[in-house]
């Protein structure tokens, strides 16, 4: 793996925990609801990236390019949020990790792709 593979590789596991994180902080900082449904929402909103992970860590560029898609809906919904709260700084954070992922997980599906395909693999 090329060293610019491994560092977008890094990137987007490290941005990954850090809107994970960001996440948690967020569902659990609402204090109108009960632990139970915090712990529901948080599933929902968390789950679908954490599929993922296994493929993530193992280098698997369609992993990759599949959290992309997945990526998507979480970005739709952090714009929305970021329209309708401009000045709060966890939706901003929500909204600038998604964006990071994205581009370093669509980088790394290029640059393996390519390097793959270079080996004959």
């Amino acid at each position: 793996m090329s060293p610019q593979a491994r560092l977008a590789r890094r990137i987007t596991l490290w941005s990954l925990a850090v809107l994970v994180a960001l996440l948690t902080a967020n569902i659990f900082g609402i204090t109108r609801l009960e632990l139970q449904s915090r712990a529901v929402l948080w599933a929902i909103s968390t789950v679908p990236l954490l599929l993922f992970l296994p493929g993530l860590l193992r280098g698997a560029w369609k992993s990759y390019a599949w959290m992309c898609f997945a990526l998507m809906v979480y970005f739709q919904v952090f714009v929305t949020e970021a329209f309708r709260k401009p000045s709060d700084p966890i939706t901003l954070g929500l909204l600038a990790c998604v964006v990071l992922i994205f581009s370093a997980a669509m980088i790394f599906v290029r640059l393996r792709r390519k390097e793959l395909a270079g080996s004959g693999a």
